[in-house]
């Protein structure tokens, strides 16, 4: 028959538990920031790529002018949650020429820039989608 652990061993392990508890929560809360700061980065380029591809749609009809498809690039920008303004830049709209659109925001890790320092300088995210211009 096994005998019941007396109660100094029980003692000792709960102490032994919040111990490494202690030791591996910071590790845990860390990681966790490093993900939240990653998936911010995703997020972004994936608002940026979304916003030059809608840009680039509008600019290869003949109508519109370079200002309004910049409008369309900045609002679709603000839209996606980003509140940092963006650069836009509009290629030659040539018939039957690739037209190029160009949107840039800046980035910076909020959480991580602390623990890491070589990710404390400011970052340029962007995207460049290109077609071909209608007559």
């Amino acid at each position: 028959m096994n005998a019941a652990p007396c109660n100094s061993q029980v003692r000792s392990q709960r102490g032994s538990i919040s111990v490494e508890a202690a030791l591996l929560l910071p590790i845990l809360m860390a990681l966790t920031l490093a993900f939240v700061d990653f998936g911010r980065l995703m997020w972004t380029q994936t608002v940026v790529n979304s916003a030059a591809a809608e840009a680039a749609r509008l600019a290869v009809l003949p109508e519109p002018s370079d200002a309004a498809v910049a409008d369309l690039a900045s609002r679709r920008v603000a839209d996606g949650g980003i509140k940092t303004a963006p650069s836009v830049a509009v290629g030659a709209r040539i018939p039957n020429v690739p037209v190029s659109v160009t949107v840039s925001v800046g980035f910076d890790f909020l959480l991580l820039a602390d623990l890491m320092p070589a990710l404390q300088e400011h970052r340029t995210i962007s995207s460049t989608s290109v077609m071909v211009h209608q007559p």
